[in-house]
């Protein structure tokens, strides 16, 4: 009885002896921490360590695209999408939010060049709730390489008169200018929510201002209402 403790303390003792030897040497050795994700602003100062990680995958919804220029005096931020395709994307300045590897900016922070995701804006809100940054500009360029400068926005026209007639199944409505011939003025498919209402609230006689393009001399497609029922 007494010669089978014995084997059995021969067998444990050597075991525990190993478990602490490395124990110890694990001790001696700085455990390498984790580089955290750079914030925007070190982003945007150059001060940010290590590698820059884009994120470039897109959740359900989401629509990825770069900023061509940023409209504050209309709320806007205007977009390339990667199919070419141009938006204007509505935002509100307290309740739109800007995130950046789960740290949350201001919507005033995007800067153009900026790679973006964002959800389509629902029919009942007026503006796009989040906005990701997928990579800032910053972090796009390079002092070496030259950057292919994004083509220039489309210049819009602007009309304003008095409006003649009101076309609420077909969607438009005729403006008479102080000076020229009448135009007729086309709301398109996908109009802001904004947009629709204010063409649904006009009335014969309102004078009007709106910005969009000319189809012809005679037809101009709306891009945004800037005074609508103005006098």
């Amino acid at each position: 009885m007494k010669l089978s403790k014995r084997f059995s303390l021969t067998g444990i003792l050597p075991s525990a002896v190993l478990a602490i030897v490395l124990i110890s040497l694990a001790s001696c050795f700085p455990v390498a921490e984790p580089v955290p994700r750079p914030t925007l602003n070190e982003v945007r100062s150059g001060t940010a360590r290590g590698a820059i990680a884009a994120d470039t995958t897109l959740r359900p919804g989401e629509i990825a695209a770069e900023v061509a220029e940023i409209d504050r005096a209309r709320r806007e931020i205007r977009v390339i999408t990667d199919d070419g395709r141009r938006h204007a994307i509505p935002y509100d300045l307290n309740a739109t939010r800007v995130i950046y590897h789960g740290w949350e900016y201001p919507v005033e922070s995007l800067e153009a060049g900026d790679r973006i995701a964002y959800p389509s804006v629902p029919r009942d809100r007026r503006y796009v709730d989040n906005i990701r940054i997928q990579e800032p500009v910053q972090a796009r360029t390079s002092p070496t390489i030259a950057r292919p400068a994004a083509p220039p926005l489309p210049r819009n026209d602007v009309v304003e008169g008095t409006v003649e007639r009101v076309n609420y199944d077909l969607g438009v409505f005729d403006i008479r200018p102080r000076t020229g011939r009448m135009v007729t003025v086309s709301i398109p498919y996908n109009a802001r929510t904004a947009d629709v209402e204010n063409f649904r609230g006009l009335r014969r006689g309102d004078y009007v201002r709106v910005e969009g393009e000319f189809v012809n001399s005679d037809s101009f497609q709306l891009l945004a209402f800037l005074s609508p029922r103005d006098r």
